[in-house]
């Protein structure tokens, strides 16, 4: 009789969900909310923690599940979002050029409404727990851990929300079809912040303590990680966007106290003492528990034939076919901590090997040299040796030379079949806690050295780059150049060497779009998209002009016939429009600047 009733109720949570997922007028009428009132759901600690276990999926998601082949809107990047995100900023480019990068994004008017991530169910899931989450008779203690779970993931949709669109609808019901609420205007950035920040604190307050929490859930540090990230994001993004008047100051001052707080708990940055390899194999693991780096991480289980086509499909270049830029690789410092422009270990760009050669450790683990990361031969595609596969050879193409080490697992038993794909994803890790905190302090004006050797310094020790001193901050006019040409402004020295230290320690983590935005620094997709410099000996059967195309230099240019005027930047391109349908059934919301006439 247990099981039955365990089974039932597994069936009714189905139903549930199945019933508040979205805005399906059919489906609502049917199964409104307000009739979905079984007296035996909502009454146990488990009922609880098995509605949860369907907001898991949403937001813990890590690369998803199965073949792993849906999309991010309105972004386009595939749903193992941690690992392509990059591709639609200055880090990297894709085989087929991004849209949402080159400013032709057209969503809000050929996707109908809810879409471009204009949409409201999975937000509509969190309300109606919070509801109905205190009918049943379970102690405080047990049901606030699965209300500080819900607290967490719409503290998460809303904080993208924001992030994507600016100011939106504080929403705090579970609406039905026909609720007034259902054409609010949207409320302002200040009151929806403020409201993340008071979830988030709920959160904090309610979870369990790292290590108390049950297998999997998650726990008070993965909250305090994304209030910092949170007042990181938004603290900056208020000073740089100066035009809307905010002070960001206290969002700031909540980054540095949560992570204050994480940096007493015991994380460290993992290391097995060996630089030349330690970056890379940080993110080829099967699981993440025992990691000292990793607050919050998704693991699947072979066991339950759960799994994703992740590790398949990146290791084999399909998914978007992208290389990394030559902007990004130009980034990284040389071994003795100084640009390529400043040190005499710099061996040039002649040729991929003397560009990775002499170099901060990390760059050699995040793009692949000639035959390294190079997968089983039988693999179709797959191999990256002797060469990276540019344009004009067959298989999965690599547009710009410069193939992606990072994520690479060299595991035929994981990407062998599509359902066992077990490659473990860290979510949260401690060196970007560490990078957040130092660049708030930066902001806050409270950089010292002891800042700098708590944060950044331990993060280069891991491949051995000579420490951070704030007395001595190298020249980089080239980058300070690039500066003043795209973005109008030249940060001080130390704020640019952190800003390097983020884009390279988190190349392809996808945070460089967020970080774009916040520093108002998007024009830095207008620098010219290269690759690495072409090699005809090399590539004796790729034809110049036809397969690839090159600068002056001879870097391969690979949008050069598509977008022969470059990727064109404008400022409406910190926010996304709302679809256009969706103005039209609520005339109390107004589209974002720049998008009212498209």
């Amino acid at each position: 009789m247990r099981s039955i009733k365990y089974l039932y109720r597994i069936a009714f949570v189905c139903l549930l969900v199945s019933a508040i997922q979205g805005c399906n007028d059919d489906f609502m009428d049917r199964f409104p909310l307000d009739q979905i009132n079984d007296e035996n759901f909502w009454r146990t600690a488990q009922d609880l923690e098995l509605y949860n276990n369907s907001l898991y999926p949403i937001y813990i998601n890590g690369f998803g599940y199965g073949w792993a082949d849906g999309s991010v809107q309105p972004f386009g990047y595939n749903i193992s979002s941690i690992a392509y995100g990059d591709i639609i900023t200055d880090n990297a480019v894709p085989n087929s050029y991004s849209r949402v990068a080159a400013n032709q994004y057209n969503g809000h008017i050929t996707g109908s409404s809810g879409s471009g991530g204009w949409s409201w169910g999975n937000l509509r899931r969190i309300n109606f727990f919070l509801e109905n989450y205190q009918r049943g008779n379970v102690p405080d203690d047990v049901r606030n851990v699965y209300a500080g779970e819900v607290y967490f993931f719409k503290a998460m949709e809303y904080f993208d929300k924001v992030k994507t669109f600016g100011d939106v609808p504080w929403i705090t019901e579970a609406f039905e079809t026909n609720s007034e609420g259902l054409y609010a205007p949207r409320d302002s950035r200040e009151i929806v912040m403020d409201s993340i920040l008071l979830v988030l604190d709920k959160a904090i307050a309610y979870l369990p303590q790292k290590g108390v929490e049950k297998p999997g859930r998650l726990h008070k540090d993965a909250a305090r990680f994304l209030k910092a990230r949170v007042g990181l994001y938004e603290g900056t993004f208020r000073k740089y966007h100066s035009d809307l008047g905010l002070d960001g100051a206290k969002y700031l001052q909540a980054c540095v106290d949560a992570a204050e707080q994480l940096m007493e708990n015991g994380y460290s940055i993992y290391s097995t003492g060996d630089p030349d390899k330690d970056y890379n194999s940080l993110f080829a693991q099967f699981q993440y528990r025992n990691n000292p780096e990793v607050i919050l991480y998704k693991e699947y289980s072979a066991d339950l034939n759960l799994g994703s086509a992740f590790s398949r499909y990146y290791a084999q270049n399909q998914r978007h076919q992208h290389g990394a830029t030559r902007d990004l690789v130009e980034e990284y410092l040389c071994a003795d901590g100084l640009p390529i422009s400043q040190s005499p270990l710099y061996q040039g760009k002649e040729t991929l090997s003397d560009e990775l050669t002499n170099r901060d450790l990390r760059l050699r683990q995040t793009v692949c040299d000639y035959g390294e990361y190079a997968l089983a031969s039988h693999v179709q595609g797959s191999n990256n040796s002797p060469l990276p596969n540019i344009p004009g050879l067959s298989g999965n193409k690599c547009p710009t030379g410069y193939r992606i080490a990072k994520w690479f697992i060299d595991s035929v038993s994981d990407w062998d079949l599509v359902t066992r794909g077990q490659q473990a994803t860290p979510m949260f890790r401690y060196a970007e806690l560490l990078l957040n905190y130092a660049e708030a302090k930066y902001e806050l004006g409270q950089m010292d050295q002891g800042v700098l050797d708590n944060t950044i310094n331990k993060i280069r020790a891991r491949v051995d780059m000579p420490p951070l001193s704030i007395g001595n901050i190298p020249d980089d006019p080239s980058l300070e150049q690039k500066y003043a040409q795209y973005i109008g402004y030249v940060p001080a020295p130390v704020l640019r060497e952190i800003r390097r230290e983020r884009r390279v320690e988190l190349a392809f983590e996808n945070t460089r779009w967020d970080d774009l935005v916040r520093w108002k620094a998007g024009k830095f997709l207008e620098i010219p998209v290269e690759g690495f410099k072409f090699e005809q000996e090399r590539y004796p059967t790729v034809v110049v002009d036809r397969d690839v195309f090159l600068s002056e230099e001879g870097y391969l240019r690979p949008y050069h016939q598509v977008l022969p005027e470059g990727r064109q930047w404008e400022d409406r391109q910190y926010l996304f429009p709302i679809p256009i349908e969706d103005l039209v059934l609520n005339p109390n919301l107004v589209q974002n600047p720049g998008w009212e006439s498209n």
